[in-house]
C-alpha cells in the first residue's frame, strides 16, 4: 500500500523539481536577455566629428539589434511563463497528492501492492505453497501437534 503511493509521491515530486529547475533556469535567462535589451536601448548613440547628425547605417544596426533582443526576451518570457505554470500545477497536485494521506489513493494502491505482490509469488512458482489455504493447513498441524 505504501509502496506505491510513496513512488507515485517521489515521481511527482521529482518531476516538479525538474520543472522548477527548468522554469528557474528561462527566469535567469530572461533576466540576462532583458537586461542587455535596457542597456542597449540607454545607450548613447555619438555624432562623428563636428556634424549634428547621427550615422543612419549605426542607427539602424542598433535598432536591427535591439529588435532581435526584444524578439528573443518575449520568447523568454512566454517559456519561463509555461515553464512556471506546469510548475506551480505539478505542485498543486503533489500537495493535493499529499492531503489524500488516509483516504482512498493509498487505500486502492494498497490494493494494487498486494495484487503485484500476489502475482510476483505466483510468477516465482511459490503460489501453492503460499496461497491461503496452505498457509491455514500449515497452522493448524502446528497447534494440532
Amino acid at each position: 500500500m505504501i509502496l506505491l503511493y510513496t513512488l507515485l509521491l517521489i515521481a511527482i515530486a521529482a518531476v516538479s523539481f525538474l520543472v522548477k529547475l527548468r522554469a528557474s533556469a528561462l527566469e535567469h535567462k530572461y533576466a540576462r536577455v532583458a537586461l542587455e535589451c535596457d542597456r542597449l536601448a540607454n545607450q548613447q548613440l555619438f555624432k562623428e566629428g563636428n556634424s549634428n547628425r547621427i550615422d543612419a547605417c549605426k542607427s539602424a544596426r542598433r535598432q536591427y539589434e535591439l529588435g532581435q533582443l526584444v524578439e528573443k526576451r518575449e520568447r523568454l518570457e512566454q517559456k519561463h511563463f509555461r515553464w512556471q505554470l506546469l510548475a506551480d500545477k505539478l505542485n498543486r497536485w503533489l500537495t493535493r497528492l499529499r492531503a489524500w494521506k488516509g483516504r482512498k489513493i493509498p487505500y486502492t494502491l494498497g490494493a494494487l501492492d498486494v495484487w503485484l505482490v500476489m502475482s510476483v509469488v505466483d510468477k516465482l512458482g511459490a503460489g501453492q505453497y503460499v496461497n491461503a489455504q496452505a498457509v491455514i493447513d500449515n497452522v493448524l498441524r502446528a497447534f494440532a501437534n
